[in-house]
């Protein structure tokens, strides 16, 4: 086998160094989008894990409560047999007036009794300033990491300048941290203030966002969870660091989802293009084939060479896609972060490390990619015999003729796929898979046949629109139908997959966009974070009579959503003025109607739920919601069911007087506000701001700068999964130019009989460009009901396992304009060497060519 190797594989590499190193590249792709793809996403959640472990401390248990706990509970807690300390903590996330510097989590503690919770590693120079009462004195105090101050070029005694709530604020560094334990959470960005300058800092009241909790010796975990949830009551959380920890990193388990399909889908893509490559290689090779078998090789011989090459390739394409993909990651890594900071609230920042599990994985997928598309070819290799072998072109004439069976095996398996999908019965990742796979080898069975059958009807087209060109083409596609049907199987594959996440994105954003037609009708939006989920600074309640007491305000609406958790999901629960704001806006209903939702939710304390909550939860209209409040579990009736996009886990609306009445809490984070007819918002605008200057933070929007925020937001989170399109596009090239360097070197000797009877270069290279587009051609138009299909199922199922949502189908017009540009340029691009090298071949040269 050495010798084998040595001999023949080798030397066939080195004579077509160029497509070994395409069909390398198909494995490198694969490889490099799942290995910067899983890098990054266990980077976030490490990221996420790696921040409430290490801001913990030495905590046993975490107190919690929706809306921020009491300050009256910590004496509450200390005062508890069991408990050895408390600790308070407000945690928020700033950005530096330097922006490079990157976020920044600000911890808010109680330093004089937060020794006994967390280490903070003064050594050295700085241990005469580790002096608790000297930091509260100035109220511009803060300790910073080492790491981050050699960044930010801060020593003891210098400022630095943070972007809080109420403006620009310049903090003294006071003390700086060793890089160890708490003092490398959130990658070493950290910032230390006092909790009370925290409370005002962050709009926070007389709250904390939680109390830690440290635990007597001798006493278990069990026993003081037990203990602190009998002395607080239903309404708080006692949880293990943790189980908070587990609980983020499902909450953006859907978020990560996507991308495992994009990994997958990318392997998928370099399978084809592997296997087209060693299609074309057994074909080129059957001289040598045949010189083996009639030396006494066996057809099992035969068949391990080709896969040992495969496994060459694999194991070299699996270590050239991990150190890309790592390259990749870490920009991967900080959008996935930047989207679950604004549509989660939450923050973890991790650094890109290449773990040896992804490595495994990744050459583990390299290889079962490169065997996999190398099994077919191979196993066609060993079944030459040869005198088959030596007999020239007989293959090529060999057509699959019996292709009613495939069709037919093709159509009941996308059928099938079809109806799992309608089914219902499973959900999940347990859907999206067996779907995926049922369709995708119902495709792969089809689009040969049908890609043929296209080729067929196009061949009298082009031969009337391009004389001399068309027929050269399609006598080149058609006269190897395995080499063309792998490379446009490849691409309508990659563009099946770019048309379907595109129709789900656009029907996403056109569905989030009508109903914010519907919901968000007021004319300007008073906040004081830009951050949906996680307000950075929340109002008192008392502000909105002194809006709207302002000349040019007609109505103000005071909205407030905490996110508590609901069976072990984290919903909305959302609070406003129902009397107001349901005579404004348009409610669509999935069960109820707008009298039962007014009567019910102004007068009788009832609530309203969105579909996905009925979806998620099975309650709907006559069923009960218990909730956990401040004063315990409240039983709200429900009203109405009405189709709302606030949450992707499921919402539930209240009035403002009912929320007041179990919460205790009035703050606000966005007052809706309504002018009077004929007033310029913009200048109502200006006197809020004016009002509101240097007391409260006031980031007003109209209410399109409000929608235009949102649609951002709802990009950013879809960012990531627009690689997308680049990979369809790259997998087109790469196909192309495999596809149709191969063709002219297959076609040397017909082409230089062509040149001989006369044809010129420039049709020689025309031929060729039109080759490449028509493969373009073929692969779309393949991939158009293809993509209708998969958009669909992204749409309706896959979007109701995960969300709860069902979108209207929605084509991806825009997707496809741009395919339609853009798959043409790069067709062109990818023929240009091909053309070239066809148009150089000389006369004498190609008449004496094997």
């Amino acid at each position: 086998m050495r010798y084998l190797l040595r001999h023949l594989s080798l030397s066939y590499a080195r004579r077509h160094l160029a497509k070994t190193v395409l069909t390398l590249l198909g494995v490198v792709v694969g490889v490099t989008t799942f290995s910067s793809i899983r890098t990054a996403q266990d980077a976030l959640v490490a990221g996420i894990g790696s921040t409430v472990d290490r801001v913990a401390g030495k905590a046993h248990l975490q107190v919690t409560m929706e809306g921020g706990v009491p300050e009256g509970v910590q004496e509450q807690l200390r005062n508890l047999p069991g408990v050895r300390a408390t600790s308070p903590v407000i945690e928020q996330i700033v950005v530096p007036e330097k922006g490079e510097l990157g976020s920044l989590m600000v911890i808010g503690v109680d330093l004089l009794g937060d020794r006994e919770m967390r280490d903070y590693g003064f050594e050295g120079d700085d241990a005469d300033l580790d002096d608790p009462l000297l930091f509260l004195a100035q109220p511009d105090s803060a300790l910073f990491t080492r790491e981050f101050a050699k960044r930010a070029g801060l020593t003891t005694g210098g400022t630095l300048a943070v972007r809080v709530p109420t403006g620009i604020r310049k903090v003294t560094a006071r003390g700086l941290m060793s890089p160890k334990g708490f003092a490398q959470a959130f990658g070493g960005n950290l910032m230390v203030v006092d909790v009370y300058a925290a409370q005002e800092l962050f709009g926070r009241g007389r709250r904390f966002d939680r109390i830690d909790v440290r635990l007597a010796e001798g006493v278990t975990v069990a026993q003081g969870t037990e203990l602190l949830k009998k002395a607080l009551g239903p309404a708080y959380r006692v949880e293990t660091p943790a189980r908070r920890g587990e609980q983020m990193e499902r909450l953006v388990a859907n978020f990560t989802a996507g991308f495992n399909v994009s990994s997958a889908f990318a392997l998928s893509i370099g399978i084809f293009l592997i296997f087209n490559a060693f299609n074309v290689a057994v074909n080129r090779r059957r001289r040598d084939i045949g010189t083996l078998r009639a030396l006494g090789a066996t057809p099992r011989q035969v068949q391990l060479l080709f896969l040992v090459e495969a496994l060459i390739i694999g194991l070299a394409g699996g270590a050239i896609g991990c150190v890309a993909g790592t390259a990749f990651s870490q920009a991967l890594l900080v959008s996935m972060g930047q989207s679950t900071e604004m549509v989660y609230g939450i923050s973890g920042s991790g650094i890109v490390h290449l773990t040896p599990a992804v490595v495994v994985h990744s050459m583990l997928l390299g290889l079962i990619a490169s065997l996999a598309g190398a099994w077919g070819p191979a196993l066609a290799a060993s079944r030459i015999s040869p005198t088959e072998a030596f007999a020239k072109g007989s293959f090529q004439a060999k057509v699959q003729r019996r292709a009613t069976p495939r069709i037919v095996l093709g159509a009941l398996l996308v059928a099938a796929a079809a109806g799992l999908a309608l089914s219902r019965v499973v959900k999940g990742d347990g859907l999206v898979l067996p779907v995926l796979l049922l369709g995708g080898v119902g495709l792969v069975l089809l689009i040969g046949p049908v890609s043929r059958g296209i080729l067929l009807a196009l061949a009298p087209a082009l031969g009337r629109l391009f004389p001399s060109a068309g027929p050269l083409s399609c006598d080149a596609l058609l006269g190897n139908p395995r080499r063309s049907a792998g490379t446009i199987m490849a691409m309508a594959l990659s563009l099946t997959f770019v048309l379907g996440l595109g129709g789900y994105m656009g029907s996403t954003r056109l569905t989030i966009e009508r109903w914010m037609d519907d919901i968000l009708t007021c004319d300007l939006f008073v906040r004081a974070s830009a951050n949906f989920s996680r307000p950075d600074f929340l109002y008192p309640g008392k502000l909105k009579d002194e809006i709207l007491s302002l000349p040019g305000v007609r109505t103000v609406e005071s909205y407030r959503a905490i996110r508590p958790q609901f069976r072990g999901r984290q919903i909305l629960v959302g609070s406003v003025e129902m009397d107001t704001l349901t005579k404004r806006v348009r409610y669509e209903f999935a069960q109820g109607d707008l009298a039962g939702l007014r009567d019910g939710l102004i007068n009788r304390g009832m609530c309203a739920v969105t579909e996905n909550f009925y979806d998620r939860f099975g309650l709907g209209k006559g069923d009960t919601v218990e909730l956990t409040t401040p004063g315990g579990v409240v039983r709200f009736p429900i009203a109405a069911v009405i189709r709302d996009y606030s949450s992707d886990q499921g919402a539930v609306f209240l009035d403002r007087k009912v929320f007041l009445k179990h919460w205790q809490d009035d703050r606000v984070d966005i007052y809706d506000v309504s002018v009077t007819p004929g007033t310029d918002p913009g200048k109502v605008r200006d006197t809020i701001r004016a009002r509101l200057s240097g007391r409260y933070p006031a980031l007003i929007s109209t209410q399109r700068e409000f929608k235009e925020e949102i649609g951002k937001a709802i990009d950013a989170f879809y960012a990531v999964m627009r690689i997308t399109v680049f990979l369809a596009l790259g997998v087109a090239f790469l196909g192309i130019v495999t596809s149709l360097l191969i063709s002219v070197a297959e076609r040397t000797r017909e082409i230089g009989i062509l040149k001989a009877l006369g044809a010129l270069p420039g049709q020689i290279a025309r031929s060729v460009v039109l080759e490449a587009l028509v493969l373009a051609l073929v692969g779309l138009v393949v991939a158009l009901p293809a993509g209708n299909l998969f958009a669909s199922f992204m749409e309706g199922p896959v979007a109701r396992a995960f969300t709860g949502w069902a979108m209207p189908h929605h084509y991806p017009w825009e997707v496809l304009g741009q395919l339609l540009v853009l798959l043409p340029l790069v067709s062109f691009l990818a023929a240009g060497i091909p053309a070239r090298q066809a148009a150089a071949v000389k006369v004498t040269e190609a008449v004496g060519y094997e």
